[in-house]
């Protein structure tokens, strides 16, 4: 019966640390592009809604009268 190496076992060690670090980064990462890729089609969509229902309103951004 061979006794554990603990070589093997820092190494894997160190290497399951790395994974869940990277793991962690690029869940991070796609969250933060998944909500950009929702506020941009969200922003387009009420763009498309606001000028068929409300066509007179100026597309520039800006209001009319004295706000």
């Amino acid at each position: 019966m061979a006794g554990k190496n603990p070589y093997m076992s820092w190494w894997l060690s160190e290497a399951n640390k790395a994974a869940s670090a990277s793991r962690g980064l690029f869940a991070a990462e796609m969250s933060r592009q998944h909500k950009a890729m929702t506020d941009a089609w969200t922003e387009q969509a009420v763009e498309m809604w606001m000028a068929l229902w409300f066509p007179w309103l100026p597309r520039n951004g800006k209001r009319r009268g004295g706000r």
